[in-house]
């Protein structure tokens, strides 16, 4: 069975017990080109799916959320390197209010700019859907059971990317660490997949804590690295399509050289 490993992180962070600077990541991807690895998008993994396209024979994705300006440089200047791309998926909050005032100058700007997205997406990079404000979709679920609130959301952060870059987003990703019934609903009205966030075992769903194995309906014990089962952390041709896993770069589970190595291996 073909496994497609998944890595997810939101930018530099040279912060936290697990520092994420440009110089880490390339240790990181440097590992995946030595390996003979191509990175994919969300077309080429929805062809797959649909049993229409071909994979390469060692596929992985490079999820990014959040539009913060790293993604333009560090993050762009890092896998274009060893001739990759990535997935970005945008809330598009932070760029409305980037827009409302005066704009700052370069070096004291946190967020992209439209024309800086747009160099990402001449460059190969696929652009997605992540809200406006990034709610926490667990307890907007409890605060707002018609989803009412979460449909407004879903349709101005279409409208604002239409208008902006000339696309209508296809793929989300859920925000945090949180899910709904309701969200995933209206997420399958809109979109082709949606995207977790894998940190832990658990996961905030429906207004109560449950783990992400069950969630995504996994057999198996937890692994004593603190994340879920292995075969929870890899696109199969079995995940659920609104359910697909990503592994957090800045955390334990793969942020260690050796730990990001094991997991590409597991895919092999």
């Amino acid at each position: 069975m073909v496994r497609i490993p998944i890595t997810m992180c939101h930018g530099i962070n040279p912060n936290g017990d697990y520092p994420l600077t440009a110089e880490h990541l390339e240790k990181l991807v440097k590992i995946a080109a030595e390996m003979n690895f191509s990175s994919i998008n969300y077309d080429q993994l929805s062809q797959w799916f649909r049993g229409e396209g071909k994979l390469p024979s060692r596929p992985i994705m490079f999820d990014f959320d959040h539009p913060v300006k790293s993604m333009r440089y560090e993050m762009h200047d890092v896998l274009a390197k060893y001739g990759y791309s990535g997935n970005l998926f945008i809330n598009t909050g932070p760029l409305d209010e980037l827009y409302s005032k005066s704009m700052p100058p370069p070096h004291l700007r946190e967020i992209m700019t439209f024309d800086e997205i747009g160099q990402l997406m001449e460059s190969g990079w696929h652009i997605g859907a992540h809200t406006v404000t990034h709610p926490n979709l667990s307890q907007l679920s409890l605060e707002d059971p018609s989803g009412e609130k979460l449909r407004a959301e879903l349709e101005q952060c279409d409208e604002t990317l239409k208008k902006h870059l000339g696309i209508t987003p296809q793929d989300f990703a859920f925000t945090g660490t949180s899910w709904s019934q309701i969200a995933e609903r209206e997420v399958k009205r809109r979109y082709r997949f949606g995207r977790l966030w894998i940190v832990g075992t658990e996961y905030q769903v429906d207004g109560e804590t449950m783990r992400y194995a069950d969630l995504v309906g996994v057999d198996g014990l937890d692994e004593a690295d603190g994340g879920p089962p292995m075969a929870a952390r890899y696109i199969t041709k079995n995940s659920h399509p609104y359910r697909l896993p990503s592994m957090e770069i800045q955390r334990s589970l793969i942020y260690a050289p050796d730990a990001f190595r094991r997991y590409l291996e597991g895919a092999l």
